[in-house]
């Protein structure tokens, strides 16, 4: 797939649809969020020749909520992320850009999703890759859960051996419960597991990842939130072709602050009436497992 022109039309067909829609329905509602982060990551890795390691990282999103109505919403998001290490086959630069179309009201939102992305490492490859799934929450009190599923798939380049070094033809799925504990603080955990085939189909890839994050609102109705979070990964390369099977462990611990717009009050509001749905980073995977 030519992704520099897939991203061109695909621009191209969003801008008229919203424009042309705009020109119906009037004025659209916008909300959404920045978000500026650092991490340090440790790492236990029996494929790559460095082994264990550790390194630092700093990254950024954003995500843009447009309410078409009072409940059909197309939610826009990138990320993006710059990792510093000297010897290591994981992602070094990565970005991801992500469309999710949804019906929303008080009670539960259901949607489709997709996206595209790239990461590239310290030896000049790098991975071009696609995902679209289906997802829903349920809201439930001062509780929300979510679920999603679907298909991700990558390409190398340059294609030396094939197109197929990363991960690619994989199945995933996500769980997410968030805890408005009170009106300043949230709290945030995930699980999810991602199977599909590496290194030309000579390896069977299996990943299981988590996190927790916890959020911090100053004042509960100023746009600013603070926020600590952790993130985990497992990952299980079984081979095909027979030899060894390897195995990579990573831990990133994560600070950052949010700049949110649109919805006046805290995490809740901003959940329920802004952009409703977060959004995996999958490069990271799909590059260094």
């Amino acid at each position: 797939m030519n992704w520099k022109v897939a991203g061109m039309a695909g621009t191209a067909v969003l801008t008229l649809a919203l424009s042309g829609y705009s020109a119906v329905a009037g004025a659209n509602k916008f909300t959404g969020n920045i978000s500026l982060s650092a991490g340090q990551t440790w790492e236990d890795d029996e494929f790559s020749p460095g082994g264990d390691d550790s390194f630092a990282s700093l990254g950024g999103n954003a995500k843009l909520n447009i309410a078409f109505s009072s409940n059909i919403n197309l939610q826009l998001g990138m990320t993006g992320e710059t990792a510093f290490f000297d010897d290591t086959s994981d992602r070094k630069t990565g970005f991801q850009v992500d469309a999710h179309v949804y019906t929303r009201n008080d009670t539960y939102a259901v949607g489709l999703f997709g996206g595209v992305g790239t990461g590239s490492t310290l030896s000049d490859t790098s991975a071009e890759y696609y995902f679209v799934g289906a997802e829903g929450q349920y809201y439930w009190n001062n509780f929300t859960f979510g679920l999603n599923a679907g298909y991700v798939d990558s390409n190398t380049t340059p294609d030396t051996w094939g197109e197929d070094e990363y991960l690619n033809d994989a199945w995933f799925t996500n769980a997410e419960v968030r805890w408005y504990a009170t009106p300043k603080v949230t709290v945030t955990g995930n699980v999810g597991y991602i199977s599909g085939e590496t290194y030309y189909g000579e390896y069977d890839q299996d990943t299981w990842h988590w996190g927790v994050k916890a959020e911090y609102w100053p004042e509960e109705k100023e746009p600013l939130s603070l926020w600590v979070a952790y993130e985990g990964h497992t990952t299980d390369f079984s081979t095909n072709v027979g030899g060894p099977d390897y195995s990579k462990d990573d831990h990133t611990v994560k600070i950052g602050v949010t700049f949110h717009f649109g919805v006046d009050g805290g995490a809740q509001a901003n959940d329920r009436s802004g952009p409703a749905f977060n959004q995996m980073d999958y490069g990271n995977i799909v590059v260094g497992g």
